[in-house]
C-alpha cells in the first residue's frame, strides 16, 4: 500500500478489505488509484475495497496537486441576481475552456461557504472538480441571502416553483450564469449540471430539469416529485443507509428508489446509490490539517475505550449517542474535549459519515464526477428496472404482515442492495409474515407486480 491505508496487511483470499486514500494535504486532491486496480470495487474512489486475490497486491494513491497550486481555488464576489445581489464563488480554468460547469447547492439553513470550505466533505468534491477540468459555481438560495423565509414553507431553503423566471433561485442562476459568459467564462454551449445535498438536492433536480441541463445528482433527498415525473435529465439519487432526517429517513430513501426505477422505466439515464456505514481507522481525522497523526490516533482510542466501536471497526453508537455522552462524561473524553470547535466539528462530521447519516460524504466523489460529465456512459446501481405493474399491499407501513392480493403465488422480499430475504410460496393465505425483518425499507416482487414497504 502506497499513499495509502488498509485494515490489515495481511488478508486471505476471497476476503472484503477497505482501504483508504492517506491525507492529501493543503494543495493536494486524490484523483485516483494505480496499481493492481482490477481488484478494486471503485478504482476511483479515495475509499474503496479490494477483494483479495490469491496473489500479493500492490495499490498506490495518486495524490496531484490542484492546478491552481493552492488549497482553497474559489473567488468569493457579489453577482446580480434577479432582485438584489448574490454571493458566489466561483472557479474557472485560467488557460482553457472548461469541461463543464457544477453548480453545488447547500441544504436547509445552509449557505454557499460549506461547499467553498467551511464543510470538509463538501469542499473535498468540489476542490475535486477543479482537478477534472470543470468550473464550479457555488451561490445561495435567495432566502439564505436574506435570512427569511420568503414563501412560508417554515424553513430557509429554495424556491421550488418549475419556472425559471417565477422561481427566484431559478432566476438568480440564469442572471448569474448570462453574468460569467458574458465575462466569457463559459459559453451557451458549456455543458451544466446542478449537485447539492438534502434541499440542494431536491433543488438540484428541479433545476436542471427546468434548464434542461446534463445531469442532476441529489445527495440524501429524493428529489422534487414534480421535477422527476417531468424529467427528460438523467439524475443520480445518492442515499445513505441510516438517514434519521425528519424530511428524509427511510421514507425519503424509499422514494428515491422509486424515483430511480421510474425513469429508468422512462428511458432516461439514472442511477441510484446507497451508502453504507463504513469503519474506523485510525488515521481518520487527520484528514483534517491541523489534527496531528498521534491525535487522531487517540481520537480513535478513545472512541474504542468508550464502548462506541465494535466488531470490523463499526461503530455501535450513533453520532448523537457519543455526542451526548461526550457532553455528560466530558472526563472520560479528555481528547475529544481538548479539540477546538471546528475540531470538534469535524469529529462530529466524520462520525456521520462512517455511520452513514444525513450527511453528505466525499466517498462517492468519483461516482459523482463520472455521472455528471457522461452520465449515459454508466450502469445504473441497486436493483434491475422493474417494468410489471405496482402491487396493492396492506397496511403500509407494517410492523408484523402485510396483505397480498389474492392470486398471488409466489413472493420474494428484497433489501435496498438487491438481497433476497425471503422467498415463500404462498398456499392457504395471502398474509405474509415480515416480523423477523429488522425495522427498514423493504421491496417485494410477485409474478402479478411488484411493491415496496416499511417494516416498522
Amino acid at each position: 500500500m502506497i499513499n495509502g491505508y488498509t485494515e490489515t496487511t495481511q488478508a486471505t483470499p476471497g476476503d472484503t478489505v477497505h482501504i483508504w486514500a492517506q491525507e492529501w494535504g493543503a494543495n493536494r486532491i486524490f484523483s485516483h488509484w494505480t496499481g493492481d486496480t482490477s481488484f478494486l470495487e471503485m478504482p476511483e474512489e479515495w475509499h474503496t475495497r479490494i477483494i483479495m486475490p490469491a496473489q500479493n497486491v500492490t495499490i498506490s494513491a495518486e495524490l496531484p496537486v490542484l492546478p491552481t497550486g493552492s488549497n482553497n481555488p474559489f473567488t468569493e464576489e457579489q453577482i446580480m441576481g434577479r432582485d438584489r445581489m448574490k454571493r458566489v464563488f466561483s472557479y474557472f480554468p485560467a488557460n482553457a475552456a472548461p469541461k463543464g460547469v457544477c453548480w453545488l447547492w447547500h441544504g436547509t439553513n445552509g449557505s454557499a461557504s460549506t461547499w467553498a470550505g467551511s464543510e470538509y466533505e463538501q469542499f473535498q468534491f468540489a476542490r475535486y472538480l477543479v482537478l477534472k477540468g470543470w468550473g464550479v459555481v457555488i451561490t445561495e438560495s435567495d432566502e439564505s441571502t436574506v435570512g427569511m423565509d420568503l414563501n412560508g414553507d417554515a424553513a430557509i431553503r429554495y424556491d421550488y416553483f418549475p419556472d425559471s423566471v417565477q422561481s427566484v433561485d431559478i432566476a438568480n442562476v440564469r442572471a448569474i450564469r448570462d453574468t460569467f459568459i458574458h465575462r466569457g467564462k463559459m459559453s451557451w454551449g458549456t455543458p451544466q449540471a446542478a449537485l447539492g445535498f438534502s434541499a440542494g438536492g431536491a433543488f438540484s433536480t428541479l433545476l436542471a430539469g427546468v434548464l434542461n441541463w446534463q445531469a442532476a445528482v441529489t445527495h440524501c433527498n429524493p428529489g422534487v416529485t414534480l421535477a422527476v415525473q417531468n424529467a427528460t435529465v438523467p439524475m443520480l439519487f445518492s442515499m445513505n443507509q441510516r438517514d434519521n432526517h425528519p424530511d428524509v429517513g427511510v421514507a425519503g430513501a424509499m422514494q428515491a428508489y422509486e424515483n430511480w426505477e421510474y425513469l429508468i422505466n422512462k428511458g432516461i439515464c439514472s442511477e441510484f446509490d446507497l451508502f453504507r456505514p463504513s469503519p474506523l481507522y485510525p488515521e481518520r481525522f487527520k484528514r483534517l490539517p491541523g489534527i496531528a497523526s498521534n491525535t487522531s490516533y487517540a481520537i480513535n482510542n478513545e472512541l474504542i475505550s468508550n464502548g462506541c466501536v465494535g466488531n470490523g471497526g463499526y461503530l455501535i453508537k450513533s453520532p448523537a449517542q457519543i455526542e451526548t455522552d461526550v457532553f455528560n462524561n466530558p472526563t472520560n473524553w479528555p481528547v475529544i474535549v481538548g479539540l477546538t470547535n471546528p475540531q470538534r466539528q469535524f469529529v462530529k462530521d466524520q462520525l456521520d459519515v462512517m455511520w452513514s447519516a444525513h450527511h453528505f460524504h466525499s466517498d462517492f466523489m468519483g461516482q459523482d464526477f463520472k455521472f455528471i460529465s457522461n452520465p449515459c456512459s454508466m450502469n445504473v446501481g441497486a436493483l434491475e428496472p422493474i417494468s410489471r405493474p405496482e402491487l396493492s399491499i396492506y397496511p403500509n407501513p407494517a410492523a408484523d404482515w402485510i396483505e397480498l392480493p389474492a392470486g398471488v403465488t409466489e413472493v420474494r422480499v428484497l433489501n435496498v442492495d438487491g438481497q433476497v430475504l425471503m422467498q415463500q410460496n404462498m398456499t392457504g393465505s395471502n398474509r405474509l409474515d415480515i416480523s423477523r425483518l429488522p425495522k427498514g425499507y423493504y421491496f417485494l416482487q410477485t409474478p402479478l407486480g411488484n411493491s415496496s414497504f416499511i417494516r416498522l
